[in-house]
């Protein structure tokens, strides 16, 4: 009787060559999900506001405050604190810690006032890639034709989008499903931080 092991070995093999060499979700198949800005961390030019009970008056002052290009807040009484990368619960954590000495019981609370303009990258078969500011609500397709639209050498079924918060996901489209106004793929929203690849 012939030996199957071969057969069955070739058949594993063909399986996991078929497994893509980066995994991703199509858009279609991706859950709706909303971020609370509240748990997004924070980031260079977003307006934020500090309430500390005791230090009204001071704060107050200096107003709203704007994260610099180097990722930091300058306090009254304190100086600057870096900030960038933490969510505002972290950034009033690291502000309670600070002014320990200077408030009894300091009771930080940090507040996004005013979020920075979302910025996204576009790379790959686009006649002109870069990176750009994005609208709330705007669509890759909108990104796409503002990239100067797709070379003739672009996979109609390559497109990506890679982001990393909250979590690292790829995120596939096709273009036929954006120009068609296929729902999940037209309504998609891109946010800060995305980089849309184009194969």
């Amino acid at each position: 009787m012939r030996s199957t092991l071969p057969l069955l070995v070739v058949a594993v093999l063909a399986g996991i060559g078929c497994q893509p060499k980066h995994p991703f979700v199509w858009a279609n198949e991706l859950p709706p999900s909303e971020i609370p800005v509240e748990s997004q961390p924070l980031r260079a030019g977003d307006v934020i506001r500090l309430t500390v009970p005791g230090m009204e008056a001071d704060l107050a002052k200096g107003g709203d405050l704007t994260i610099t290009a180097d990722g930091s807040i300058m306090v009254p009484f304190i100086g600057p604190i870096r900030v960038e990368g933490l969510t505002p619960a972290q950034a009033a954590q690291q502000l309670n810690s600070r002014l320990n000495g200077i408030v009894r019981e300091p009771n930080a609370r940090v507040t996004v006032v005013k979020p920075r303009t979302p910025v996204v990258a576009v790379v790959g078969e686009v006649r002109e890639p870069g990176r750009f500011e994005v609208d709330q609500g705007e669509s890759i397709l909108t990104t796409l034709s503002r990239a100067g639209g797709l070379t003739e050498f672009a996979h109609p079924t390559k497109i990506f989008v890679v982001r990393t918060f909250p979590a690292r996901t790829r995120i596939r489209f096709r273009y036929d499903d954006l120009v068609g106004g296929v729902e999940r793929s037209i309504d998609f929203e891109l946010r800060d931080g995305d980089v849309v690849v184009v194969q």
